[in-house]
C-alpha cells in the first residue's frame, strides 16, 4: 500500500512537532476534529471498511503459523511495528 500525499504531509507535520522525548498523549476528540477528519477521508473509504473483514485472514494466519511454530517476531519486525504505531499515534494527535 502507497500512503498518499496528504497522509505523508501529515507525518512530516507531525514528526516536526514533536521533540524525541515528548511523551505521546491520546487526542482530545471534538465534534470539530471528527468532522475535518471524516471531510479528509477518501470517498468510499468506510463503506469499503464497512464491508470487509472484521479480521484480515493474511495476519489471522500468520498470527496462527507463530503460535503452532512458537517463532517471535524478529527485531526488525517488531521495530518496524513500534515506529509504526509512533507514527500512527502522532497522526491521531495532529490537528
Amino acid at each position: 500500500m502507497q500512503p498518499t500525499d496528504i497522509q505523508v504531509e501529515r507525518t512530516l507535520a507531525a514528526l516536526q512537532r514533536s521533540s524525541p522525548g515528548e511523551r505521546l498523549r491520546p487526542p482530545s476528540i471534538t465534534r470539530e476534529s471528527l468532522d475535518r477528519l471524516l471531510h479528509d477521508l477518501p470517498d468510499g473509504l468506510l463503506e469499503g471498511l464497512g464491508h470487509g473483514p472484521s479480521l484480515r485472514p493474511d495476519r489471522l494466519a500468520e498470527a496462527r503459523d507463530r503460535l503452532e511454530t512458537g517463532c517471535a517476531p524478529t527485531p526488525d519486525e517488531l521495530a518496524n511495528r513500534i515506529v509504526g504505531r509512533i507514527v500512527c499515534d502522532r497522526l491521531a494527535a495532529a490537528p
